[in-house]
């Protein structure tokens, strides 16, 4: 299993502030022949919804590499979405990334585009509050 992420404690605390259950930490997806391992599973009952079922990679996207580290990233959420789109699981994938990357780095028209055509979900959090600060689907 890789090792957690810089802010893994600060997203999952922030998680649950807003009511969510963290149920995997990490979640395994995969079969026999590959596992990979997305950094937390997450669950919520949400009134008109019903159960609402998160898997969350979360990335720090410090200050060098910021690109190799996008690039992984958006690799890992392809490969989490397909896995759970075969397996018809109704978890749906999110990069959880902190608000300075998404106030620099994802603010670039060319990233921009990517998220959207991709349709990646992102939760913006703040490291030192630990508390989410936007959810974009």
């Amino acid at each position: 299993m890789p090792r957690r992420d810089l802010y893994h404690n600060n997203v999952r605390n922030a998680l649950v502030k807003e009511g969510w259950s963290i149920t995997h930490d990490p979640l395994m997806l995969g079969d026999s022949e590959l596992r990979v391992y997305p950094d937390l599973g997450a669950e919520k009952n949400i009134a008109e919804r019903g159960v609402r079922t998160l898997v969350i990679e979360i990335k720090v996207f410090g200050t060098i590499g910021q690109l190799s580290e996008l690039q992984k990233a958006i690799g890992q959420y392809v490969l989490y979405r397909s896995i759970l789109r075969r397996s018809s699981s109704t978890r749906l994938p999110y990069l959880a990334i902190p608000s300075i990357a998404y106030q620099g780095l994802f603010q670039k028209k060319i990233i921009q585009n990517l998220i959207e055509d991709e349709s990646i979900h992102l939760i913006v959090f703040n490291p030192f509050t630990e508390v989410i600060e936007q959810w974009i689907d």
